[in-house]
């Protein structure tokens, strides 16, 4: 079964902290007032204009062995392959923040605003990032109010373009999915439109599902490594529930 969800914008949106810590400026840095002010314009802008909204549908493992591929190019070590055979439950999921925000962030560029242009594209890109943690939340409470899984399991997301799982297999999932009812599209280099969207696989099952060594043949060329800051994550709230 496909279920859209229509977020409160309260419940997506990302700290003013991830949002700079995102333009390169640290937590516990002392922050100028103009970029405060900026911050302040640019998440303004961004509440007048977003409309997050998501979709999960559910998908066997059989289903998904079919989805998974794609065409044919993700890594030979990809994640989620060793991932999802172990999983209680999958579902895809698509979520986007709408083309109004996309809109504005191009038109500050035309206007040469780019400072103004790109706070708000870091305020579109931590909360479209945050609202995949969300719609995992939206899921594993599903799950528990149907007695299919415990408040012990945890529900993470992977996502097509990371760890070995490539981004052509977006064609596949939005196949499967058809996130076009929530406005979600596809280009010819299988990128979503509007920019501000995720999409991917959810995975519930216990934390040893979710955790790896990062030593895969992709992992030298990753940039960021959030797979360890959630790892790390993950770890911390097990033993906080021990």
């Amino acid at each position: 079964m496909k279920r859209i969800i229509h977020f409160e914008l309260e419940e997506v949106r990302a700290p003013r902290e991830a949002v700079l810590d995102h333009q390169g400026i640290p937590e516990d840095a002392e922050v100028p007032h103009r970029i405060l002010a900026l911050y302040d314009d640019a998440a303004s802008q961004f509440a007048s204009l977003a409309r997050p909204r998501g979709m999960i549908a559910e998908i066997s493992e059989a289903e998904f062995r079919e989805v998974f591929p794609g065409e044919g190019n993700n890594a030979d070590d990809a994640v989620v392959a060793n991932v999802f055979p172990k999983a209680d439950h999958l579902a895809l999921f698509a979520a986007t923040m709408g083309g109004e925000v996309s809109e504005a962030i191009a038109d500050h560029f035309d206007k040469n605003e780019f400072a103004l242009g790109v706070m708000l594209d870091a305020v579109a890109s931590m909360t479209a990032d945050r609202t995949s943690e969300v719609i995992a939340d939206h899921y594993h409470a599903q799950l528990i109010a149907e007695e299919r899984a415990t408040p012990a399991h945890h529900v993470l997301g992977y996502s097509p373009g990371y760890c070995g799982w490539h981004i052509t297999g977006q064609r596949k999932l939005f196949a499967y999915l058809t996130p076009d009812k929530i406005g979600i599209s596809l280009n010819a280099s299988c990128l979503m439109n509007p920019l501000k969207s995720v999409s991917g696989v959810l995975v519930s099952g216990s934390i040893d599902v979710h955790v790896f060594k990062a030593g895969y043949s992709y992992c030298p060329q990753c940039r960021n490594a959030t797979c360890l800051s959630r790892m790390e994550r993950l770890m911390a709230s097990e033993r906080g529930s021990a």
